[in-house]
């Protein structure tokens, strides 16, 4: 999946949030989708995959904690539509 910036609240809707970390990664759920997200600042969020699996969610949030600070680099001057 191609990374998608937008808004937290556009992120988050209506689904539950199924887990979210100190270091900024967000975890909604959908129906049966969980979709991962790293806060880009506290109105912004990068939208970096979904799964059905919850497990492979976990991977996914696991696998982008130590590239934190350069996604947040990356897209800090980049603004949702």
């Amino acid at each position: 999946m191609k990374p998608h910036i937008q808004r937290r609240s556009d992120f988050i809707g209506d689904n539950p949030i199924a887990d979210h970390n100190d270091a900024g990664i967000l975890v909604t759920r959908d129906g049966g989708t969980y979709k991962v997200a790293v806060e880009v600042d506290v109105d912004t969020v990068v939208q970096m995959g979904s799964t059905e699996d919850k497990d492979q969610a976990g991977a996914l949030v696991k696998e982008l904690v130590p590239c934190i600070h350069e996604i947040r680099e990356r897209y800090s001057r980049c603004f949702p539509d």
